[in-house]
């Protein structure tokens, strides 16, 4: 009888496991769109130049990195310009149901008057405007710069072409980013696409995250939960595509 118990008790998880995967992998965005998505070990071109990389990492130190990219075709966006694709995509990620958790978590927090991980950067103005839950982000407009998002855990950084959100404080033991880019591809252009697709033009959305210890050359979290990171990060992003997609 204990023995039949173990087992009952080690196929559960992974009966729900599996169930839980299968749904991710059609849900919010279809199976044949997620399988478009191509991750990289490291940031986007553009990300690796940027001064917001420097002010996360000042003394480059050893980091977790990885982004996504997807490329949209023109009659998927129609109209949509780069601020809106931006802008939905932004909403997407934290007021999607995969963000749903964490959300609940840094709101319980901060009921008690405390942060998850309090956003703060020396040399960076604090007093921005404020967007404490997610779903007041606009599918239009990018929020402003400096904007402090979900009481004081992340921070927009750019808005237009290129956009970002930092998270942590460079003067402490954990710092990041999460970073949003579009490109606009010219016809004839391949774009990242494979071979057999249809060469059109359209949009490519960059996802580039990092994670560091900025004040000591060590990753700040153990290895493990990079590995948790990766199907977060995934899951996120497909939030986000699913909101620029949707009318």
């Amino acid at each position: 009888m204990a023995t039949r118990t173990f087992l009952l008790t080690l196929a559960l998880p992974a009966t729900a496991a599996l169930f839980l995967t299968s749904y991710l992998q059609s849900h919010p965005l279809s199976s044949q769109k997620t399988n478009t998505i191509h991750t990289f070990r490291s940031l986007s071109p553009s990300c690796l130049l940027s001064l917001s990389l420097r002010i996360i990492n000042p003394h480059s130190h050893i980091a977790a990195t990885d982004s996504r990219l997807i490329t949209f075709s023109k009659r998927e966006l129609g109209e949509m310009t780069d601020e809106e694709v931006l802008a939905r995509c932004l909403r997407g990620f934290y007021a999607g149901w995969v963000f749903w958790p964490e959300k609940l978590l840094i709101f319980g927090l901060r009921s008690l008057g405390r942060k998850l991980v309090a956003v703060g950067f020396e040399g960076v103005d604090m007093d921005g405007p404020q967007i404490v839950d997610p779903l007041d982000l606009s599918r239009e407009k990018l929020p402003e710069k400096g904007t402090v998002l979900l009481g004081g855990n992340f921070m927009v950084l750019d808005k237009y072409v290129k956009g970002g959100d930092w998270i942590g404080d460079n003067r402490k033991g954990f710092a990041g980013l999460h970073r949003f880019e579009v490109e606009r591809i010219r016809d004839g252009e391949r774009g990242g696409v494979q071979d057999g697709e249809e060469e059109e033009g359209g949009v490519q959305l960059w996802y580039s995250s990092i994670s560091c210890h900025p004040t000591r050359n060590k990753l700040p979290l153990p290895a493990w939960m990079f590995g948790f990171h990766e199907f977060y990060a995934q899951c996120l992003f497909r939030d986000g595509v699913a909101e620029v997609l949707r009318k």
